[in-house]
């Protein structure tokens, strides 16, 4: 494997090879970002400056059968949070990418002219995007494919990108051919638009250069493995995360009216059974993977009522942050707002947020869709309400001088309410990527090893042990290209030891494993220090302590001193 360092103004390409005894011999995905970003950025550099480097990396296991294991993680420093950040997506490009031999892309500079990155069996090459000049990303996509192949990999930015927009997410298309797979938080669309690089398109390779040592060994642990996910996961795969809308609700920790409110009142209407009779009414498709080894299918493909493509895929956060958040009662509605995010390049769950903010300071009415829709069009031009809205809810809430803002680091906040999920609440505060809920989603029945007890989501009982562990697991499968789906818990550290071992002839532990994700963490946490982002500034919203939840009566009640310390066991 190797890396690719790509210098996106003079159009230099240098290979280096990953060896055995190189440094990033056992880093991949957001282990291997991380490590870059943080050996090679200044902390203090411009985001969308020519200092920044974007890094798109596959996982340590991507190119291999492992179940779950075909994710890229997309890293840089964020325009959004002004700290590392890494965000992972599904598709098609990663296995591609891996099966080129390439275990990242590192673009450096930024070019004068919009281009096209071209991979193919010659090598890699530039091309002119000036034709695709704003484009969304369904047109982008469809233009791509007719000109390259249907099943070529693409990793692109739609208008919001172009604009440097902080909102901005990178766009990977999906199995069906779809632009719906986004890592979206962060704003790293954003850099790769500040470096004019519309695309990424890589053509399918005749034979795949990723080496198992071991195929048997592996085969012996993977195979097992895929079938207890296939088998345990029936229902996330018929309902998909959707499933979650109602009983969130129930628990009083989805995010209502912009965090005033914890349950809504109308959930039946935007649940995820609700959703699952529209899909097959309309004929749409459920159970899709979305990328390649997936087996526990969590995908939708939503239509309308004449049968024609909106959306692939809603999931929970999406609902959640555009539906109860913003008192959006209706399923079309949310599928309209899920595919215009896509198609203009921007992050569902910071503009659910932001549109909260909007609505709760009165700027646009609760449960104004139409509204929704104009200012999702206006992001799209770019015009001077599209830059109000289109750069995260932090800057429009300076804009509008309202301090009620659901954010950490510069983030907004996901779908799940911290002054009710505890666990949740010490990873919003303490992640360095800011408030991101795939740090450690410490979730309903979310656990991080069998042995050991948690306590109720409502109660602070073991919840700092909790995030700790889920947010060092998430790590080391963010730098296996893994879903985190899969679980991200002690025991199957042991189990991907074994893999790593099988696939690259190594003698790794569980504790080595775990190593790993400890290493990740040191160094997003180091170079935040550098960029100013420190451990003194992990906290929630104030009004999270004084405002209690609506209907559980709680509020955010670990203190800031254990936010504060929370990472000095990394080095006991």
């Amino acid at each position: 494997m190797r890396l690719a360092r790509i210098n996106v103004k003079t159009e230099s390409i240098k290979f280096e090879d990953i060896t055995s005894d190189s440094k990033y011999f056992l880093l991949g995905g957001r282990g291997l970002s991380s490590q870059i970003v943080h050996d090679e950025v200044n902390p203090s550099c411009d985001p969308l400056g020519d200092k920044n480097k974007l890094v798109i990396a596959s996982g340590l296991l991507t190119g291999s059968p492992f179940p779950n294991s075909a994710r890229t993680s997309v890293g840089a420093k964020s325009p959004l949070t002004n700290g590392i950040k890494e965000s992972n997506i599904g598709g098609r490009p990663s296995m591609m990418l891996a099966t080129y031999g390439f275990r990242a892309l590192v673009l450096e500079n930024i070019s004068n002219d919009l281009k096209l990155i071209l991979i193919n069996q010659d090598g890699i090459k530039f091309e002119s995007a000036k034709e695709y000049k704003r484009l969304g990303n369904y047109e982008l996509h469809e233009r791509l494919r007719k000109k390259y192949g249907e099943r070529i990999g693409i990793y692109s930015i739609g208008p919001a990108g172009e604009m440097t927009l902080k909102n901005s997410s990178v766009a990977a298309n999906d199995l069906e051919g779809y632009p719906s797979r986004h890592a979206g938080r962060g704003g790293l669309g954003a850099v790769m638009g500040s470096k004019r690089i519309k695309a990424i398109v890589i053509i399918p390779p005749k034979r795949s250069k990723a080496k198992i040592h071991d195929i048997n060994k592996f085969r012996e642990l993977s195979k097992p493995f895929a079938k207890y996910l296939f088998e345990t996961r029936q229902t996330f795969s018929t309902y998909g995360t959707p499933l979650m809308m109602k009983a969130m609700s129930e628990y009083g920790g989805i995010p209502t009216k912009s965090f005033r409110k914890g349950s809504y009142e109308e959930i039946e209407k935007i649940s995820g059974e609700e959703l699952h009779e529209i899909v097959m009414a309309r004929g749409g498709k459920k159970s899709l993977a979305c990328s390649p080894t997936c087996v526990i299918k969590c995908s939708n493909l939503f239509v309308d009522e004449n049968g024609n493509h909106v959306t692939s895929s809603l999931e929970y956060e999406t609902m959640a942050m555009n539906g109860s958040n913003c008192m959006i009662n209706d399923i079309d509605s949310l599928a309209k707002i899920d595919h215009l995010c896509d198609d203009i390049g921007i992050d569902t769950i910071e503009f659910g947020v932001t549109m909260g903010v909007a609505m709760d300071s009165g700027k646009v009415n609760w449960g104004d869709s139409e509204k929704v829709f104009e200012i999702l069009e206006e992001i799209r031009k770019g015009s001077e309400i599209g830059q109000l809205y289109g750069n995260g809810v932090c800057h429009l809430g300076r804009e509008l001088n309202f301090e009620r803002i659901p954010h950490v680091k510069g983030q907004g906040i996901s779908a799940y309410d911290p002054r009710v999920f505890k666990a949740m609440s010490v990873t919003y505060a303490t992640s360095p990527m800011g408030a991101d809920h795939t740090a450690g989603a410490a979730i309903a029945g979310r656990s991080a090893r069998t042995d050991r007890e948690y306590g109720e989501i409502t109660d602070n009982q073991n919840k700092l042990d909790l995030s700790y562990e889920l947010q060092i697991y998430t790590a080391v499968l963010d730098a296996m290209g893994c879903c985190y789906f899969i679980g991200p818990s002690y025991e199957n550290m042991e189990l991907i030891a074994g893999v790593v071992n099988a696939m690259y002839n190594t003698n790794l532990t569980r504790e080595n494993v775990i190593s790993i994700g400890k290493q990740i963490i040191r160094n997003e946490i180091e170079f935040n220090d550098k960029a100013g982002i420190s451990q003194n500034i992990n906290d929630l919203p104030e009004f999270l302590r004084k405002e209690s939840s609506d209907p559980t009566n709680l509020t955010v009640s670990i203190s800031k001193e254990e936010f504060k310390d929370f990472w000095k066991k990394l080095d006991e």
